[in-house]
């Protein structure tokens, strides 16, 4: 019991260290500073005197003061945002929260001020949070580079820093390492995972004269490489840029209360100011000051966008700030990634087809003896075909890999040959005639074929496909009738993507598409008018992720740039979870002008009972505080909802 108690702290001080490092900035913003020190103080005269805030009775002197400390430093950050605010033209809800807080203070109402000002100051915290993990995605990019790589300079294999890479260099790239560069390959064959770019589902294989990207992993090979772009020049620098670029382009979503501040704070100083004039009493005009304290309006947005935050964590996605459900609530097309998105984003072999004389077993098992200590996905893809099949998988006595190509082995006897139709020609091995219009037909809809030659004898082909997610149809099909348009957009090849975009149901298809064109597709959608929800989960996908009104990335699967950068992250991968996203994201907005137009009723029967002196300040107040309650009942139905 002790052990695990200490594995527990030691746990619990790790994941702290790691949030201080990774949010050391944030952390010790002066907002963040005032927020938490200003929370402390309402949360202690809370707990030292609850029926204070809670029934309206008397506080304590002393729960007094702490309440007065709670406003004096919550309100003291308010009242300089609400002078910045006024000096540049901007009113916010900044400035009717700052002449509520004078007022409430003025006449002794501290838990007011101290509930109206942490409430606001809570709100501009969570929008500064989400500020600084788009600013961690954007390092995490930084570390799908190695810090120092392998250069050839005036014949000699040297070991330098990145920074001091230039163009034309002559960098070496060994199995499992990093490509650092944009490149040409001078020397040697690989077998390279692009899918941090691109997409694409399975690892290309690179030969002399053949493209690489900067961020991509060499599988399996050795390769030189002559750089032609390093740095910030190279497709990794340029999807960096493109998402520090789109994070501060994307306008943020108007909170509703400063939407109509600029209307809500005049009238209440107009009308305080004509009360005062009328009347002569100026506890009118600051009950009058007081009940247009947006107390209820604060809360009736919060409280909606809180409850219907919970109801999609419940239900397994994260949405990480309010303005994303009112985004949500407003999107009317969602463009697909495929790789990882519609589809797991690994090979999994769909068929094995014997020639000549073999067993459809003989083959399966002689394949994964081949492959049995293979790493590469096609070799797993094989392993797993033959345990679902109940194959028993015999030791190969030998295994040599063909870099880029495919794989040698020995095994009872007998002598394999794996690998693509590429392979057996570049070794100048003929194949049978008719094989190559069954390998054609075989590879149709993007689908990859490996041969497989058992004793120098072609003996049957093993094809391969990417699986589309358990989900991806029903998915498509709940979208398309809640009136929503889909678009598939990947870097993958046009026979790959039609064949997944037929299974799932889409019909709009942009194959063979970088990164920036990506971004490219959502502006103009964007500029079409239309409200853009993005689905992905690669590095690839970051700058789309951060341009769309929406970008939600795939939890489990998706890199963790693709979550940082991304409003809504799929925490169990259930594409499934998005017609609830846009349904609770709905739900919440009804609700949300459901409180608002609560909030204006009272508004309204206040104001006509301050006009002739029945409303004091305390009882304004009071009033304030307990019509919060139907708007907090209102917003909790979210909780709940199902659909």
């Amino acid at each position: 019991m002790d052990g695990t108690l200490k594995e527990s702290n030691r746990s619990f001080l790790m994941t702290l260290r790691l949030v201080i490092v990774n949010y050391k900035e944030f952390l010790l913003a002066p907002g963040t500073i005032i927020t938490f020190i200003s929370g402390m103080l309402l949360v202690t005269a809370i707990l030292l005197q609850p029926a204070s805030l809670f029934t309206g009775s008397a506080p304590g002197e002393l729960v007094n003061w702490v309440y007065l400390a709670a406003a004096l430093v919550g309100s003291s950050y308010i009242w300089y945002s609400a002078y910045l605010g006024i000096r540049e033209g901007d009113f916010t809800a900044d400035i009717p929260v700052t002449i509520a807080t004078i007022a409430a203070i003025a006449i002794g109402q501290y838990s007011a001020a101290a509930v109206v000002a942490v409430l606001l100051l809570l709100g501009g915290l969570l929008e500064e949070l989400v500020a600084a993990r788009a600013d961690r995605a954007l390092d995490a990019l930084a570390r799908l580079l190695p810090d120092r790589v392998t250069v050839r300079r005036n014949g000699n294999d040297v070991t330098l820093p990145l920074e001091e890479l230039v163009v034309g260099d002559i960098v070496i790239i060994r199995s499992g390492e990093r490509i650092a560069i944009d490149g040409e390959v001078l020397f040697g064959t690989g077998s390279v995972n692009q899918a941090a770019i691109n997409g694409e589902s399975a690892p290309v294989d690179k030969q002399k004269g053949d493209t690489v990207f900067a961020g991509t992993l060499n599988e399996i090979g050795a390769l030189e490489i002559r750089a032609t772009k390093v740095g910030t020049e190279t497709t990794l620098g340029q999807i960096r840029r493109l998402i520090a670029e789109a994070q501060e382009q994307k306008a943020p979503i108007e909170r509703i209360l400063d939407r109509y501040a600029k209307i809500y704070t005049p009238v209440a100083i107009i009308l305080g100011l004509l009360l005062w004039w009328w009347s002569g009493d100026i506890l009118r005009a600051i009950t009058m000051l007081i009940i247009f304290c947006p107390c209820v309006m604060v809360l009736a947005t919060p409280t909606a966008l809180v409850a219907s935050i919970g109801n999609a964590a419940l239900a397994g996605s994260l949405v990480k700030k309010g303005a994303t459900v009112e985004a949500l609530s407003n999107a009317d097309i969602v463009i697909f990634d495929k790789t990882g998105t519609l589809t797991l984003g690994e090979p999994h072999m769909i068929s094995a087809i014997p020639y000549g004389n073999t067993s459809e077993e003989f083959l399966v098992r002689c394949a994964a003896s081949a492959e049995k200590f293979s790493e590469h996905p096609i070799g797993k893809a094989v392993i797993r075909a033959a345990a679902q099949r109940n194959i028993a998988i015999p030791e190969p006595d030998s295994c040599e890999i063909v870099p880029g190509l495919g794989v040698k082995a020995r095994s009872g006897g007998h002598e394999f040959l794996l690998g693509r139709p590429k392979m057996f020609s570049d070794l100048g091995i003929a194949l049978p005639r008719d094989s190559e219009e069954k390998i054609r037909i075989l590879s149709s809809g993007g689908r990859s074929v490996i041969l497989v030659m058992i004793d120098h004898q072609l003996s049957g082909f093993l094809v391969f496909e990417d699986t589309v997610r358990e989900n991806a149809q029903a998915t498509i099909a709940l979208l398309h009738r809640a009136g929503i348009r889909t678009v598939l957009v990947t870097g993958d090849n046009r026979d790959a993507t039609d064949l997944v975009a037929r299974k799932v149901g889409i019909t709009e298809v942009y194959a063979d598409v970088m990164p920036q064109e990506k971004v490219a597709i959502v502006k103009r959608f964007q500029a079409e008018g239309r409200h853009v929800v993005f689905v992905g989960d690669g590095v690839n996908d970051g700058p789309a992720l951060a341009t769309a009104d929406v970008g939600v990335a795939m939890g489990l699967a998706g890199t963790d740039v693709a979550i940082e950068t991304a409003d809504v992250a799929l925490l169990s991968d259930d594409l499934s979870k998005l017609p609830h996203l846009f349904s609770i994201s709905r739900k919440a907005i009804r609700t949300i002008r459901q409180n608002l137009v609560f909030a204006v009723g009272v508004l309204v029967i206040a104001v006509g009972l301050t006009i002739p002196g029945i409303l004091t300040p305390v009882t304004g107040a009071l009033l304030h505080e307990l019509s919060s309650i139907p708007v907090i009942a209102n917003s909790a139905r979210l909780i709940g909802s199902e659909k």
